[in-house]
């Protein structure tokens, strides 16, 4: 892992620019690398300032222009496994940094804010850069701005482009119109339709304060410039949005100030822990279990409880639950549901235990799938021997039970075969585009209007998109589909109220309807 830090701006600012009364914004960032264990860190700078950045054993590599700096890019990636860029006015949240070094694919760090001139713009699409501006390549329709730190993993391509631009940037004229705007329409989703990919963190745009970002940098930007090499090569780069969360260059006093005043307003234990929260669960899990298990996760992770061990706990909560279910009593019943909520709620902290330590484990994944399932028929087999007990005679509900199983199984069955064809559709490749060509407009050209596509698939498909706009639809969409957490507390509450047979009808007649709402929903969007 190396880590180039851009010192490239004219007279240096940030070999002496104080983040506080201890520390400069450049000895900042180097810290924070030194606290990751990111060894190997390489300053490019001009030589005027090369003599003051050595000072404390910074290894500094003194570059007079802009082709030197991917020159030496090139030649430092390829000797690294992959490559970080960053320049040395960077201010970056703690949090951030860890995600970014943390990443397993080529990452941009960006924002999703009005393009003003003083940051290079990008345009994304499903979370991709799929063009970004420079002084030499405009951008056209950009949503965001690329914020100055980026990964590679691919360094011996990164190491092609760098060659390649080392012998062409001094060739390249300045574009006189960096940003077009053509508005184009963004195209019908097909997610909407069933079962909604949730929202994730690049919907929400960054408030800022107003010093930050005002002011364009001068120097020459080679992370921005390889991040246009990396988008016309094809090169899936994903955007990491900043979110709540800080990465800006600064440039003047009041920029740093600001910059501090905003990495000290954000709790970033709090981000890190609300982003250990599923965005995209069920009704039930939402609003009845997440709003206060992840104050759990974050007791369990300090108590040093590992995935794997939350996980344990609630196959235990779960088969005492079971327990209390055979005993076929009120109290039994009663007992049973309480104790099978809490095993859901343990089963939903350790993923966010996982996500909060940044702990995974293949293991784990299979423990917690193996235990949903094992948690859920161990259920209904103590409801089902319950009853028996408590109804001695014919008329047992072990038929009733295996019509569940049954039920739950074919339905995991085709979730699994649906999400496992829709996962190996790989995403559609990028355009690629030579970094002789200014403009932009051939990685995806205007196309004419396309003709309203017809059938009973995209009508489907459009009725569900209105639905998404009606308050309160995209919840009624995600519990008519019977999740997990939709599923346990039907289990709990029927068998706490009434008894088993209930329980099971219930899981049947739900259970049928979300069966046959999501198959059919399936094959039109296949056929959309």
């Amino acid at each position: 892992m190396t880590f180039v830090v851009l010192a490239t701006e004219p007279d240096d600012p940030t070999a002496e620019l104080a983040y506080d009364d201890r520390v400069t914004v450049l000895d900042r960032l180097l810290g924070q690398l030194a606290a990751h264990n990111v060894s190997d860190v390489r300053v490019v700078a001009r030589p005027e300032a090369a003599s003051v950045l050595r000072k404390n054993g910074r290894k500094v590599v003194e570059s007079p222009d802009l082709a030197t700096d991917l020159f030496e890019i090139g030649k430092l990636a390829r000797a690294a496994d992959e490559l970080y860029l960053a320049h040395a006015d960077l201010v970056v949240s703690e949090e951030l940094l860890i995600r970014l070094l943390r990443d397993k694919t080529t990452t941009a760090v960006t924002a999703k804010q009005p393009v003003t001139g003083a940051r290079p713009a990008v345009r994304i699409a499903r979370r991709r850069v799929v063009s970004a501006g420079s002084p030499f390549h405009q951008v056209t329709d950009p949503g965001g701005v690329f914020r100055g730190a980026l990964k590679v993993v691919d360094t011996a391509l990164l190491a092609e482009l760098c060659e390649r631009l080392t012998m062409l940037v001094d060739l390249l004229p300045r574009v006189d119109v960096p940003v077009r705007q053509l508005g184009r329409r963004s195209a019908d989703g097909l997610e909407v339709f069933v079962d909604n990919e949730a929202r994730d963190e690049f919907d929400r745009a960054v408030a800022q304060d107003p010093v930050l970002g005002s002011t364009a940098p001068r120097g020459d930007d080679a992370a921005g410039l390889l991040l246009v090499a990396l988008a016309r090569a094809g090169v899936p780069v994903a955007a990491r949005n900043v979110d709540v969360l800080v990465c800006e260059r600064v440039l003047a006093p009041e920029q740093a100030a600001a910059a501090r005043r905003a990495v000290e307003a954000v709790d970033e234990d709090r981000v890190r822990l609300d982003a250990a929260v599923k965005s995209n669960d069920g009704f039930f899990t939402t609003y009845f279990v997440s709003s206060y298990s992840k104050y759990l996760a974050r007791w369990a992770a300090r108590m040093r409880l590992t995935p794997n061990v939350v996980t344990c706990i609630s196959m235990a909560i779960a088969a005492v639950a079971a327990l209390w279910f055979a005993a076929g009593t009120r109290t039994g019943l009663v007992t049973g549901g309480i104790l099978l909520y809490f095993a859901f709620v343990f089963d939903c902290v350790d993923g966010q235990v996982a996500r909060y330590t940044r702990k995974f484990s293949t293991l784990g994944a299979w423990l917690d799938a193996t235990f949903d399932r094992a948690k859920e028929y161990l259920a209904y087999a103590g409801l089902a021997v319950g009853y028996s007990a408590a109804h001695p005679g014919p008329g047992d509900v072990w038929g009733l039970a295996c019509a569940v199983i049954i039920l739950q199984t074919c339905r995991h069955m085709v979730d699994f075969s649906f999400a496992v064809h829709k996962g190996a559709a790989p995403p559609a490749p990028i355009k690629e585009l030579p970094l002789d060509v200014p403009d932009d407009s051939l990685l995806d050209p205007p196309a004419r209007p396309a003709p309203r596509r017809g059938g009973l698939g995209m009508l489907a498909v459009r009725a569900s998109a209105a639905l998404e706009r009606v308050p309160g639809a995209r919840w009624a969409k995600k519990i008519i589909i019977l999740p997990i957490g939709e599923r346990f507390a039907l289990i709990a509450l029927t068998a706490a109220f009434f008894d088993a047979r209930v329980t099971f009808l219930a899981l049947l007649a739900w259970g049928g309807l979300a069966a046959a709402y999501t198959l059919s929903g399936r094959v039109l969007r296949s056929l959309a």
